[in-house]
Parts: C-alpha cells; structure tokens; sequence
C-alpha cells in the first residue's frame, strides 16, 4: 500500500472533514425554519433536537469503540450512507412520527461520524513518526468543519429564496438544501471509499461476533481511562459547557432572525449570512490557533483560555443586541457570531493535541466520542432549559447565562504536576501504547 506522507495526510483528512460537514451546514440553516413551516412550534423544535442529541448520546461509545475494532473507513461509510437517507427524509416529512424517525436517523448519522475520521490522522501521523507535530493538520480540520458549515450554511440559507415552489406542498422550497445535502453526502462516500487508505491490519480478519464482543472492550477502556486519568476528564468535560454554548445560538438564532427579517424564507437568508460569518470566524481562529500558542511561548492551556473568553465575550455580544430591531439587530448578531466561533477556533485545536497527548492509538476514537457524547449532553441540557429560559426571560438572556456558564469553564484548564508527564509525547511508544504513566 503506498503511504501518505504528512503533507498528503492533512489534505485527505481535510476533504473528508469538509464533505463531512457541509451537508450538514447545507440543512442548518432551514431546518428549524422547515419544522416550524410544517406547522410545529419551537418547543416541538426542541424536542426534536433533544431526540437527535439522546441518540449521539447513546451511540457514541459504541460507535467509536466500533471504529477502533474494525476500522474507520467502514464506520464513516455507515454515517455517509444513513446521512444521505436522513437528508432526503428531511425534505419531505410532514408528519411528527417521521420528523422523530428523521432525528434519529441524523443521531446515528452524527454519532458515527465521531472520531474516526480524526483518530485516523492522528493514527497516520504517528505512523510516520511518533512525535510528528498534529496541531497543524488538526488546525486544518476545524478550519474545514468552518468552511463546511459556512458555505453550506450560506447557500442552504439562500437557495430556497431562488427556487419557484410552493410553501404549502410536500417539497417546499426550504425541502431543496435537503435534497443538495444528500448528494454531497454521496459524494463523501465516495472519498472515504477510495481515497482513506488504512494500514492494514496484522493477523485475521476479525468476525462479526469478535467485532460485536470487541466494542465493549474497547468502550470500557476508554471510560476506564477517563476515570482514571483525572486531567484527562477535565478536558473531556469541557465539551458539556461547549455544547451548552453552541446550542443556544444554533437553536435559538433562526427563530430570532426570522422575528428581524420578517418572514421565514427571509429568516433562514439572514441566518444563512449570520452563521456563514460565524463558522468563517471558527476557520479563521483555528488558522491562527497555532500562531497565538507561539505568541503565549507554548503555552497551550493559557492559548486555550484565551479562546474560551473570547467566545464568552461573543456570546455577551449577543445578549446586547436584545434592545436592537431591524437590520441593526442583524449586524449585531453577526458581530456577536463572529466573536463567539473566533474563540471556538482557537481552543479547539490546542485543546484536542491536549486530549490527544494522553491517549493511545487503540482508545483514540473511543476517547474522541466519549467528548462528542460530552458535547451532545451539554447540547441536550440547553435544549431542555434554554427554550424555557428565553420564555420566561428572552432569547438574549438565555445566551448571557450560556456564557456565564462557558467562562466557568475556563477554570478546568488548570495544569497540575501529573498533567506536565501525562502528556509528554515520548510517553508514546511508535506503537501507540503507553510506556510510562
């Protein structure tokens, strides 16, 4: 099997994650405008979304201790294949049985999708040399889930306003960025299937049962591992407050915009532009995550806090644009947006080589589901109490407490003594399993 080279490794993990996230960002911004058009109101939305998280939730372990038994080709195909049905589905259900059905299938989809495509790169890399640098390649991923997001938002938000339909009939034009979303979603089965070589494995092949008794395995393990390595559960935790914090403006911005613009086909444009501007900041601050580690002299924890205030300091923003109307309110949001996902740039990156630097090859996308799970949990609280919060107080005020909540966060980037050995990299043997502890 020919081998990648570093280089040739960052830009195949970079198409994969783009085409991961840009159908994706192609429905976001109309669906919560689609649902609400089909006749349910934003508690139904919530709900919904609180399905969607409950199944990531469920299936994370699994999905990722599956991919570190058999492989992440064969798991990323899977989430490509029930993405594809989730997005058609989309387009055209109108009944509240299949709105549930359809979240579940995105769950399974986004549960998937979690891990594998990251822990092959890292895996890869080390493959070449154990203590080759990942936070570039890294960078490049979360700058390629922005461009994903954004681009897909921001035409997703668009064509719906280019398109002669109907809105009373089973497609309508918010049914369209649907429709667009699944075939990017064949189009990333297509590369993952032919162009995300793994190196092959040693011995048999193992069989479906050995599979289906492995994942357990390798499950326990990773959650093991999170108990027992204490700075390991601090950075995973993390993910409960940064979900918390992307879900109150991903749940609560389109109904917001569609108040400002007027309409809904109007609504979902402006989220289009407001989320394209967000997720554009999000590449950005990951492209420059890097170059403040150097600014701060290396350190990594101190690059991260920074990031961490400064998406505080987006969702305060936020709450003051509560007073504005019109098209003030609008460029409000979207400086309030870009702040945010500037922030959300530059920690992820450092916070992941941070994750990463504890971890062994064989717990790797195990690990990064267990912070995805993370992820989807916090998500899943603030879509219980956020839209109770923005009734009995606004929509503002639940995104000034999400940031209260995000700023406590930054205290769990504390370094203790054992943090300084636990992620040596030459605690990593070229085999990927830990040699010290």
């Amino acid at each position: 099997m020919h081998t990648l080279d570093a280089t040739a490794l960052r830009r195949r993990y970079f198409l994969i994650t783009l085409l991961t996230w840009l159908p994706l960002g192609m429905g976001a911004a109309g669906l919560v405008l689609l649902v609400t058009e089909r006749g349910f109101d934003l508690a139904t939305v919530g709900v919904l979304f609180l399905v969607q998280g409950l199944v990531v939730s469920g299936l994370e372990l699994p999905t990722g201790g599956l991919a570190d038994v058999i492989g992440r080709r064969g798991v990323l195909i899977a989430s490509a294949v029930v993405g594809l049905v989730a997005m058609l589905w989309t387009a055209v259900a109108t009944g509240w049985w299949e709105l549930v059905l359809v979240a579940v299938l995105r769950g399974v989809s986004r549960a998937l999708s979690s891990g594998p495509a990251e822990a092959w790169y890292v895996d890869s890399v080390h493959a070449l040399s154990p203590d080759a640098d990942i936070r570039r390649g890294l960078g490049l991923g979360n700058t390629a889930t922005s461009i994903g997001l954004a681009v897909g938002t921001l035409a997703g938000g668009f064509i719906p306003l280019a398109v002669p339909l109907p809105d009373d009939g089973l497609v309508i034009p918010l049914s369209i960025p649907m429709f667009i979303g699944a075939a990017l979603f064949a189009l990333l089965l297509l590369v993952v299937g032919f162009g995300m070589p793994e190196p092959a494995r040693t011995g048999a092949r193992p069989r479906l049962g050995e599979v289906l008794r492995g994942v357990p395995a390798t499950v326990t393990g990773g959650i093991r591992l999170g108990l027992r390595d204490r700075g390991l559960l601090r950075l995973l935790s993390l993910a409960v407050f940064a979900g918390m914090a992307l879900n109150a403006v991903e749940l609560l911005t389109p109904g917001r915009m569609e108040t400002l613009a007027g309409s809904a086909e109007a609504g979902a444009s402006v989220y289009g532009v407001v989320a394209m501007i967000g997720f554009a900041a999000s590449g950005l601050g990951s492209s420059l995550s890097h170059t403040l580690t150097r600014l701060v002299g290396g350190r990594v924890r101190l690059a991260a806090v920074i990031g961490v205030l400064v998406s505080v300091l987006g969702l305060v923003v936020l709450f003051g644009t509560g007073a504005w109307s019109g098209t003030v309110g609008i460029v409000g949001a979207c400086a309030g947006y870009a702040v945010m996902y500037v922030g959300i740039g530059l920690r992820m990156p450092v916070t992941s080589e941070l994750i990463h630097r504890r971890v062994a090859s064989g717990e790797r996308a195990t690990v990064v589901s267990i912070q995805s799970l993370l992820l989807q949990g916090g998500g899943s609280l603030a879509t219980l109490g956020l839209p109770v919060l923005a009734a009995v107080w606004s929509v503002p005020g639940a995104w000034l407490v999400s940031g209260a909540l995000l700023a406590v966060s930054a205290l769990l980037y504390r370094r203790t003594r054992a943090d300084r050995a636990a992620e040596d990299p030459a605690r990593l043997s070229p085999a990927g399993m830990t040699t010290g502890a």
